[in-house]
């Protein structure tokens, strides 16, 4: 029989630990998408690459456009950087555009067969336009700690599958928060890589499956504080909805799905005073789809913006696109033993 009841402890106790370890401080405002493959049961290490653009003011009524000229090309002479003032746009261009790219190696590891351990270590390019100022900011992003405990684990032997996870993490302020313009000034908070910040997190996760069919959920809430600059983000919120279908080709797996993201967040706090547009408050939609073969499996997925409460001044949400490499290890061994 497995001790349930040690590896609940050991699991608070490790979880303990880590939120106490650090003073919690804050989270960037965009990088709360944490995709859990809703099938996988093996440890495994992902590369995986996200894509996100802001473009379109809603007070002139200008459609939100995904693929923006220089939004996605490295631009190699970024001669204009843009400091800790507010930015004063003036001519509100159909082109002016902020884009978030990031590469991530993803770890997951189980030290039991119900508890996992995971890390993200992300690079991240910022690029934005806003008239004919460009600016483009590439570098370490803040490294992310989590683990999950698995509650309930149906899987592998029956018919409708089951699986419930409830974790909890911790982001480290290890990525690049002081960069300066070529005026040695620090540029703002929404133009850093990194947050030099901690943040603490908390979410479940929970799958349903059947035959060729199923769902997969995912909630999630964090806590930020304020960094040595007095800037903080409030606290934010992000659901995942999943609903996929499962198709089989020989060795070949298909994973078609629709997939939705709902997130919220109040906005940058600096000294204490809420930044006018910097809240988030958006729907996403869209297909994903997922391949496996043997060990390795190709994730993407596609989400357009279907809803959105965004400041008048402030440019839209045009969208997000992920795509990720991931290999399964074959696992049979764990550092703490089931006991039978």
């Amino acid at each position: 029989m497995i001790d349930l009841k040690l590896i609940i402890m050991k699991f608070l106790i490790f979880n303990t630990l880590l939120f106490f370890s650090l003073k919690t401080l804050a989270c960037d405002l965009c990088g709360s998408f944490m995709g859990v493959t809703p099938y996988d049961n093996q440890s495994q290490l992902t590369l995986m690459h996200r894509y996100r653009v802001f473009n379109g003011y809603r007070n002139y009524q200008q459609t939100s456009r995904f693929l923006m000229p220089g939004a996605y090309k490295t631009m190699h002479d970024p001669t204009i950087v843009t400091g800790d003032s507010a930015i004063e746009i003036k001519n509100h261009s159909s082109k002016d555009y902020e884009s978030y790219k990031v590469v991530e190696l993803r770890g997951k590891y189980f030290l039991h067969p119900s508890w996992e351990l995971n890390f993200i270590l992300p690079v991240q390019q910022i690029k934005t336009k806003y008239d004919e100022e460009k600016n483009t900011n590439t570098g370490m992003s803040d490294p992310t700690l989590f683990s999950g405990y698995h509650l309930i684990k149906r899987l592998n032997g029956y018919v409708t599958k089951q699986r419930l996870i409830a974790g909890a993490g911790i982001k480290l302020p290890m990525g690049i928060s002081d960069k300066q313009n070529d005026e040695f000034n620090r540029m703002s908070l929404l133009n850093q890589n990194g947050t030099g910040s901690v943040d603490h997190f908390y979410y479940l996760n929970y799958m349903l499956s059947r035959k060729w069919f199923g769902i997969a959920t995912n909630c999630m809430f964090k806590i930020n504080g304020s960094n040595q600059y007095h800037e903080k983000y409030a606290n934010s919120y992000n659901q995942v909805l999943n609903v996929f279908a499962k198709l089989e080709f020989n060795k070949l797996k298909f994973f078609p799905a629709v997939f939705a993201n709902y997130e919220y967040c109040n906005g940058l706090f600096v000294n204490g005073n809420l930044q006018k547009g910097t809240n988030v408050n958006v729907l996403l939609l869209g297909p994903s789809i997922d391949l496996s073969y043997n060990r390795f499996v190709l994730n993407t997925s596609f989400q357009f913006n279907v809803y959105e409460r965004v400041s008048s001044q402030s440019l839209s949400n045009a969208g997000r696109f992920v795509v990720g490499l991931t290999y399964d290890f074959n696992q049979n061994k764990y550092l703490i033993k089931s006991k039978n």
